[in-house]
C-alpha cells in the first residue's frame, strides 16, 4: 500500500506519536489564541499576516500530502494554512524564519517550473519524501494537525469535517451511559431506585 492511500485512522494514530500531550496541554492557551486568529481571517476571507500567497500556495500543497484529499477534503481545503499562519504569528513565531527556508528548499527542490506547489500530487511527493526526517517538516506536519483538528470556530477544520473523519461528536454536554464500561453502574443505579 502506498503512503497517499493509507487508511486515515492509521495515518491519525501515527500522528498522534509525533508530539506528547504533556506539549499540548502547556500550550493549549497558545494554539487556541491562533486558531482564533486563523478563524478571523478565514471568516473575513483576507489575505494572511505573515505568508506571501506563494508561501501559503507552497505550504498547502505540503499540507495535502500530510492529510491528502481523496474522497473527503484534504487540509488546505479545510483551511490548515490559516491557521498556520496564524501559529507563526503567535506561538510559533521562532519557527518563521526555518518555515521561510524550508519553503525555499522545497520550491527550489521542484526544479521547473521552480514551485512546488504547481507540481502535480504524485511528482510532489518523492520531494516531501526527502524532507520527512527534517525539523521543516515535522513542524509544518505539527501545525496541519492542530490546524485541522482546532475547533472550526477557530480555524481550519471548515464545518467539522476533519472531526468527522474520526468520529468525534462536539456536544456541550454528554448523557450517561458514556459507554459499555457505564453500562452495569447505570444498571444498578436503576436496581436501587425501584
Amino acid at each position: 500500500m502506498d503512503e497517499h492511500n493509507k487508511p486515515r485512522r492509521e495515518f491519525l494514530s501515527a500522528a498522534t506519536r509525533l508530539f506528547g500531550a504533556g506539549w499540548l496541554a502547556s500550550h493549549s492557551s497558545l494554539i487556541w489564541a491562533a486558531a482564533e486568529t486563523a478563524q478571523q481571517a478565514l471568516a473575513a476571507q483576507s489575505g494572511f499576516a505573515l505568508l506571501s500567497a506563494d508561501e501559503a500556495l507552497t505550504l498547502a500543497a505540503l499540507a495535502d500530502q500530510i492529510f491528502p484529499p481523496d474522497e473527503t477534503p484534504g487540509a488546505s481545503e479545510l483551511g490548515a494554512v490559516y491557521f498556520m499562519d496564524a501559529a507563526l504569528g503567535g506561538f510559533m513565531t521562532g519557527a518563521l524564519p526555518m518555515i521561510q527556508q524550508g519553503i525555499v528548499e522545497l520550491d527550489q527542490l521542484a526544479g521547473d517550473p521552480g514551485a512546488f506547489h504547481q507540481l502535480a500530487f504524485d511528482q510532489q511527493t518523492p520531494l516531501v519524501k526527502q524532507l520527512e526526517n527534517s525539523p521543516f517538516f515535522g513542524t509544518v506536519h505539527f501545525m496541519t494537525l492542530c490546524g485541522l483538528f482546532a475547533a472550526p470556530s477557530y480555524g481550519g477544520n471548515r464545518q467539522g469535517q476533519a472531526w468527522k473523519l474520526i468520529g468525534f461528536e462536539s456536544r456541550h454536554v454528554w448523557q450517561h451511559p458514556f459507554g459499555y464500561y457505564d453500562a452495569h453502574y447505570q444498571g444498578e443505579a436503576d436496581h436501587a431506585s425501584s
